[in-house]
């Protein structure tokens, strides 16, 4: 897996990878508004089971998104969730 440490904005990522769901990294999440301000994409694909399945193995704070204002696939919200997962 290529290691990828840039910080893109939420606007940079929907340029970068339009209809993708993404893996992202170290979120910087709004308190007040809970929205995605910025991350590192880890991981980005069209499917996202195919996402969830190359993402399994990395720890650390998180966030799921979904780079598509149209639509939003499987009946599920854009930003899904973000939260620090076990090292264990």
């Amino acid at each position: 897996m290529q290691v990828v440490t840039e910080r893109l904005t939420e606007d940079e990522m929907f340029k970068r990878y339009p209809n993708q769901w993404l893996y992202i990294t170290e979120p910087e999440i709004d308190e007040k508004t809970n929205q995605l301000i910025s991350g590192i994409v880890v991981v980005n694909c069209q499917s996202r089971d195919t996402m969830v399945e190359k993402s399994k193995n990395i720890t650390g704070s998180f966030a799921i998104r979904f780079t598509s204002s149209d639509v939003i696939p499987e009946d599920r919200p854009s930003l899904i969730s973000y939260s620090l997962k076990s090292d264990k």
